[in-house]
């Protein structure tokens, strides 16, 4: 899509530039920012939190909220209102926000069943009902724990309004204490607080009256439900009724209605398999419908067409952007400008973002790589550099683009060569996923990035040798050759020794698969990668009707996505296991032989398997494609980005694209910030 045409499309939107009042709340426009872990907060404000919260205000978003809150020493938070030493970061951080114009809510949670306690103690829960994730029994909760609990979110409520935001919402679902209470299957109890939906209610009723009663009639109060998305647990039904008496008592004032629990996890965060507004189209749109108060949605909501269309259709008064703000927090900003062209996509990936917080600590991004460095990072700090380069940038997939971007937004000339006829690299694979083609949407945004700063690109040109390269006559050279599939039959716990067998076989690597290789008979798929490639290559082979023996020496299907199983591979394992498809788990294989292949569990190697096979798929890995490398060794400052400097994932290749303009700075230091996620099996 060109420029012009991206631009003229923008016209189309209205609903989102509209203003919202909500009681004496005004928002400037319907994108707002829900509540989600960062780990910038570490228990109180943070210049990080501060800065990542600016950043946002900056781009135009009309609302966000500080994330989880904690109300009660049973149940750890993000930020901890327990205290009133919290007050003045809050204060800080609301009054810097509000004064670019953006309204902030704190979000108050409990976590319930989904927690530890700080002391290490039994987590609290309606009943002693396992949470399936922390796996921990709780402590049933007894009048004098409610009130403590119902006590300590009034307190909270109390500091937030002191501290100058404009409102508090309380978090009452997605398994947490009040969805605890509220679905059927996890509230056994037989008192006041069990049995009918009325009884599982009194909880979040009684919170909520105690809120109200401290913060006034004038400040504003919002509640957060969801339909867990399991059976016997909370359902759409259940949350429209349950609004209807928040709304009938005056308690809240918006309602922010979102899908999921830790019963169905792969619903509250959606990766790229789930439609743009799966939420709302899969769960909250009839519930959200149902309401006369202000409400909110969000589920992978990704342009401001998605919302606008959200708004058309009536199912939200605002809309929430969270992953996409993460991405690029400018998307308002940017479109209101005309310049929607430039807005970096968000690719819905859960990497670094869900993936980052959960293996490492840190949410980051894996196409913003200033998600968390805001104030020292980003396009809005890059320097026009002292001195005008020529920059030669050697390969066209996402590391080297982003290189080139990079460079060139410092006012280097930008040259760049690509062997192939086309820029993208392993994203032209990825547009032939069957469930996750979108990520080549940073295609089509880096074309024009590249093409609205003047990188000059040479397609069709293999660079080989020294001399060639110092006949471009660059002053700096990036190498972003990246990296080939080996063919080697490597498995990481037998290296040095491929199978038996395997320099006589036909074997074919995952790209191969990708490309539309001939497939013939039952597929042994080997996968020393456990990641994203994984999943597509055994979908696009069950999808075609082969019987699959997936053989990985992972404990799971792709254990090397950052973010948990649930999240991420579950949804895939399911509709694998559809078709003719089996999985062994840490397992290796020893020999292939005409039609056969031996496979073994690592922890029990002397249990041999034979399975027949008509074609072998060995995902082993990938190696740097490095002779060039070595021929230009020499040269001051050559900057190896991506798979050239050893074969990764997207997110190393964009952030050490990202960092190619300093590279070549006097005074240039080594980065000691950068922190990449480890898969789920780590």
């Amino acid at each position: 899509m060109s420029v012009d045409i991206q631009d003229r499309a923008d016209q189309d939107l209205e609903l989102v530039w509209r203003p919202l009042t909500i009681k004496n709340v005004t928002l400037r426009n319907r994108i707002v920012r829900s509540a989600h872990g960062t780990g910038f907060a570490r228990g109180t404000v943070t210049d990080t939190l501060k800065q990542y919260h600016l950043a946002r205000a900056r781009g135009g978003v009309a609302l966000s909220f500080g994330e989880g809150g904690q109300v009660h020493w049973s149940a750890p938070g993000f930020l901890d209102l327990t205290t009133d030493a919290i007050i003045d970061g809050l204060a800080d951080l609301a009054s810097s926000v509000q004064a670019e114009g953006m309204r902030f809510f704190q979000q108050l949670m409990h976590g319930g069943p989904t927690l530890y306690a700080h002391d290490g103690s039994a987590p609290w829960a309606a009943s002693a009902v396992t949470d399936p994730v922390l796996g921990i029994v709780p402590r049933p909760m007894t009048k004098t724990m409610i009130d403590e609990v119902v006590a300590g979110f009034a307190a909270a409520a109390g500091r937030v309004k002191q501290a100058g935001l404009d409102g508090v919402e309380l978090h009452g679902g997605h398994s947490y204490l009040f969805s605890s209470f509220l679905a059927p299957g996890t509230n056994l109890r037989t008192d006041d607080y069990g049995g009918p939906l009325e009884n599982r209610a009194r909880l979040l009723i009684e919170a909520l009256q105690a809120v109200r009663e401290t913060v006034g009639e004038e400040f504003v109060v919002g509640v957060r439900l969801s339909p867990d998305g399991a059976d016997n647990l909370t359902t759409a039904e259940d949350i429209v009724t349950v609004m209807g008496w928040l709304e009938d008592a005056g308690l809240v004032d918006y309602m922010n209605v979102s899908y999921g629990s830790h019963y169905r996890r792969s619903k509250l965060i959606g990766i790229t398999r789930e439609p743009h507004n799966y939420m709302v189209t899969q769960a909250t749109g009839s519930i959200t419908r149902q309401s006369t108060l202000p409400t909110m949605v969000t589920g992978r909501v990704l342009t401001m067409h998605d919302a606008e269309q959200i708004l058309r259709d009536g199912d939200a008064d605002m809309v929430s952007m969270v992953r996409a703000l993460i991405a690029e927090p400018e998307i308002v900003r940017k479109t209101q400008e005309g310049r929607a062209a430039e807005i970096r996509p968000c690719i819905s990936c859960d990497q670094a973002c869900a993936g980052g917080l959960t293996s490492r600590g840190l949410m980051g991004c894996v196409v913003n790589p200033a998600c968390g460095h805001e104030g020292s990072r980003g396009d809005e700090t890059i320097q026009i550099s002292p001195r005008r380069r020529t920059v030669l940038v050697i390969g066209g997939g996402p590391a080297g683009m982003e290189a080139a971007r990079s460079c060139a937004l410092a006012g280097h000339r930008v040259v760049l060569h690509e062997k192939t006829d086309r820029l993208g690299g392993q994203l032209n694979l990825i547009k032939r996923s069957p469930s996750r083609s979108e990520v080549a949407d940073l295609l089509p945004y880096y074309e024009r990035e590249l093409a609205r700063l003047g990188v000059e690109i040479a397609f069709g040109s293999d660079l080989r040798t020294r001399t060639e390269v110092d006949a471009v006559g660059a002053d700096a050279v990036v190498l972003a050759t990246g990296a080939t599939p080996r063919r080697d039959g490597f498995q990481a716990w037998r290296p040095g020794r491929a199978p038996t067998g395997f320099d006589t076989a036909e074997v074919l690597t995952g790209w191969d698969v990708i490309d539309g290789a001939e497939i013939t008979g039952p597929v042994l798929l080997v996968d020393e990668i456990g990641h994203y490639e994984s999943i597509d290559v055994a979908e696009l082979l069950v999808r075609a009707g082969h019987q699959v023996h997936h053989v990985t020496r992972f404990s799971h299907l792709a254990a090397n996505i950052p973010v948990a199983y649930d999240y991420a591979a579950a949804p895939h394992a399911e509709e694998l296991f559809k078709g003719n498809y089996e999985l062994h788990t840490r397992s290796l294989v020893h020999a292939l032989e005409s039609g056969k292949a031996t496979i073994a569990p690592l922890a029990a190697p002397h249990r041999l398997q034979v399975v027949d096979v008509g074609t072998v798929v060995f995902m082993s890995g990938a190696v740097p494609n490095a002779d060039l490398a070595a021929e230009l060794e020499t040269i001051p400052g050559l900057y190896p980005v991506g798979d050239a400097l050893g074969p990764r994932t997207l997110e190393p290749a964009i952030t050490e694209g990202s960092l190619a303009a300093e590279r070549f700075e006097e005074g240039w230091t080594r980065a000691t910030w950068v922190r990449y996620s480890g898969g789920s099996s780590v």
